[in-house]
């Protein structure tokens, strides 16, 4: 397969690194709101990414997506099953950083390049080549040594990681783009987020508490949460995907600093021995990638 032919710009990497670094400090964002409950958090981040998008889509005057809707309605239900699931990303995210478990949240997002390997595997019939069996293998492996040494299945990387790369299998299956698409998901979710609100004994059940000044926190949401995407979007079409994906590990190695070196979350031999698997896996997945992609 011949490569993409993009040639990675000065412009190009320092969009996808401000990309990648946004999303490797996401912790610090979402340490500061672990005083509201997690679902109402993600309510905020729904609501206030939906109201930003709003002003794109008016203001760009984008509309394609309504004529594709009416081409095809699945796509509609395909959108909706990938907000459930990036809507379950989020507050898994949310509820680890809150519960100082950032630590699993960042073994959720290394495991997740092999995880959406092992999904095209299962989904889409495509053949694992040796290095890639290699790679799945060591992450199976690094599974299996958390449930036994620890006892338990690491339930949040790898909700994390499920919920993260079905919602890729999603994407590729409908023809919105990042903008257009993510717009679609937030839309179908809010109505569920309103439906939580009302029933439920938060602060942001009351009406008064959205028209006061403390809400601004929370508001902030919505451009944390796209200002990256369009990054990251812009970034696509700058640099060549074999560098993307390197650099797509920099936000999991953020957020796993973050959870040893600032929130001091414990790590013994036995956990850096389940990321050395993972690590390896990725290392074994990257050198494939390289070699395929330059042949």
């Amino acid at each position: 397969m011949a490569n993409t032919g993009i040639q990675a710009t000065p412009k190009g990497l320092m969009t996808a690194l401000l990309a990648f670094l946004m999303w490797g400090n996401f912790p610090f964002y979402f340490k500061l709101l672990d005083g509201y409950h997690a679902v109402e958090v993600i309510v905020h981040r729904v609501v206030w990414t939906f109201a930003v998008l709003s002003l794109v889509i008016i203001i760009g005057k984008r509309t394609a997506w309504l004529s594709q809707i009416r081409q095809n309605p699945k796509w509609l239900g395909l959108t909706f099953v990938s907000a459930l699931l990036i809507g379950t990303n989020w507050l898994t995210y949310v509820w680890a950083v809150a519960n100082d478990r950032v630590l699993e949240a960042s073994l959720g997002y290394f495991i997740n390049p092999l995880m959406g390997v092992s999904l095209s595997l299962f989904i889409f019939k495509e053949r694992l080549r040796p290095l890639q069996k290699i790679a799945v293998a060591l992450a199976v492996l690094a599974v299996g040594i958390q449930v036994v040494l620890f006892g338990g299945v690491p339930w949040v990387s790898l909700l994390l990681a499920l919920s993260f790369a079905f919602y890729g299998v999603l994407q590729r299956q409908t023809p919105f783009n990042a903008i257009d698409g993510l717009f679609i998901e937030t839309a179908l979710l809010l109505p569920l987020c309103l439906i939580w609100l009302v029933s439920a004994s938060v602060v942001s059940s009351n009406v008064a508490f959205w028209l006061s000044s403390s809400i601004w926190l929370l508001a902030l949401a919505g451009p944390i949460t796209l200002i990256p995407l369009l990054l990251y979007n812009q970034s696509t079409k700058l640099v060549s995907f074999n560098t993307l994906s390197f650099l797509g590990y920099l936000t999991p190695s953020i957020v796993f600093i973050i959870a040893v070196f600032y929130y001091h979350e414990p790590i013994d031999v036995k956990r850096l021995a389940i990321f050395g698997l993972i690590w390896l896996g990725l290392l074994i997945f990257s050198v494939d990638m390289v070699r395929y992609r330059k042949s």
